[in-house]
């Protein structure tokens, strides 16, 4: 294969409001401090990445997030482990950093229903919200992919979102925030170690602003993470009904089709990486009967920036 360089990037825009393939560079090779610094430039303008044939050991995936940001550890392995899955087992990778987004069991048979979120359909959310500092990025690099099996992932603009809000939802979040429930996976699923929330004081999780400034582009975007039946994520200065309400407009307007670039043809090799502080992702339910493998990293990125602070209201 042809030697990496900085002249032979290519950038090819899916036309969306968001997404762009990256061409010419192999990330299984050595790559430059330069090409590094360009592949983030891209990455903070298009926010969501396709690189295709990039046949990645779970090692140089790890590798490759220190080199972009810094690796971050997902709050999911936590978890698991805590649950009594050990490191090489089909939940838990045996190279730490590396999450296993698979439908597969124990025995390597495609399911349903796993301990994770196996063949479900996913709602739209933001990688790891429920932590106190959210992951800058993720990284997922396509091991199997079923033939024509769905698994299909869509991505939405955040920034474009609150860019467009009505004058009304505007004013409606200035200075709110919202509590990011930990206690369900991203199939909606309690996690072992918890159980469901009756009431909103009983859900766990951190306390974000709902507009994060992006620390590359300064740019604000929409930040809601995730959300399921009530109680759960909920807006701190508002009343159960009020913040219902107000999520329930928020949703349907941040998650308009006219945001929204969608990957529907998996290969084995593609490698996505999205902006977590600029998108919100969803996927299709997968076909049970074929296995779904891909690998992920998360990369640790700035502290997060609240819109709220004084610097950030004043711009």
């Amino acid at each position: 294969m042809t030697e990496n360089s900085l002249d032979a990037i290519e950038v090819i825009p899916s036309g969306k409001a968001l997404g762009a393939e990256v061409r010419g560079l192999d990330l299984a090779q050595d790559v430059t401090p330069a090409m590094i610094d360009r592949l983030k430039e891209i990455w903070a303008e298009h926010m969501v990445l396709l690189l295709r044939g990039q046949f990645l050991e779970k090692q140089r995936m790890v590798d490759l997030a220190e080199m972009i940001g810094g690796l971050m550890v997902p709050g999911s392995t936590g978890f698991y482990m805590q649950s009594g899955f050990k490191p090489g087992s089909h939940r838990v990778s045996d190279v730490r950093g590396i999450t296993l987004i698979s439908n597969l069991d124990k025995d390597g048979k495609p399911q349903k229903f796993t301990e994770g979120s196996g063949s479900q359909e996913l709602a739209w959310h933001t990688d790891n919200s429920y932590m106190e500092a959210p992951p800058m990025g993720s990284m997922l690099n396509a091991v199997q992919v079923p033939v024509d099996g769905g698994g299909h992932t869509s991505f939405c603009n955040q920034v474009l979102a609150y860019e467009t809000l009505p004058d009304d939802l505007k004013q409606a979040i200035e200075g709110k925030h919202i509590r990011h429930d930990r206690s369900r996976n991203t199939s909606g699923k309690v996690r072992v170690s918890f159980k469901k929330p009756k009431t909103r004081d009983e859900v766990p999780g951190p306390v974000h602003p709902m507009v994060r400034i992006h620390p590359t582009t300064g740019k604000r975007a929409l930040y809601l993470g995730r959300r399921w039946d009530f109680p759960s994520s909920y807006i701190m200065e508002l009343s159960d009904a009020e913040s219902e309400d107000l999520l329930d407009r928020l949703w349907a307007h941040a998650t308009q089709a006219k945001f929204v670039w969608t990957q529907d043809d998996w290969q084995v090799g593609d490698l996505i990486m999205w902006d977590n502080q600029a998108v919100m992702h969803r996927r299709t339910a997968v076909d049970p009967a074929q296995a779904r493998l891909l690998h992920r990293t998360l990369v640790q990125g700035e502290p997060f920036i609240s819109a709220w602070q004084a610097d950030a209201a004043a711009e």
